[in-house]
């Protein structure tokens, strides 16, 4: 009986190892798109947050594109290519500023399984400003 048992741990093999490389992969890859996301996310809450703690317009916008920036740096470079747009448009008290991110991550070493070398991830931040609040 043993001789019918021969070779059979190397068809094993050869028959699992694909299919763990392809769950690694999978992780990986996943791990990836939640990482890209969680950081757009915490980007444009940063952005809408900086730029709503500022005195005027134009302080805003560039405020909350530095704060998008920075966030963006500290946490890691899931993203290849960012945008941030700062909408302080409604600036008086009790408005909002809207603060959007958008990030291209970069998923070509991940290339493989019919999946796209990148994913762009977009969001969008509302920041209330302080109604009882002087803006010269």
């Amino acid at each position: 009986m043993r001789r019918n048992e021969r070779g059979a741990m190397a068809i094993e093999l050869v028959v699992l190892i694909p299919a763990l490389v392809g769950a690694i992969m999978l992780i990986a890859t996943g791990a990836r798109y939640v990482d890209a996301r969680g950081q757009t996310n915490h980007a444009a809450y940063a952005a809408a947050r900086a730029a709503s703690l500022t005195t005027n317009q134009e302080a805003a916008v560039h405020a909350g594109t530095r704060a998008a920036e920075g966030s963006m740096s500290e946490r890691g470079h899931a993203c290849a290519h960012m945008k941030v747009n700062v909408n302080a448009g409604h600036f008086t008290p009790g408005g909002s500023v809207r603060a959007t991110v958008t990030c291209a991550a970069d998923l070509s070493d991940l290339v493989g399984f019919g999946l796209p070398g990148s994913k762009t991830f977009s969001f969008t931040a509302v920041a209330p400003l302080e109604e009882h609040r002087s803006i010269p």
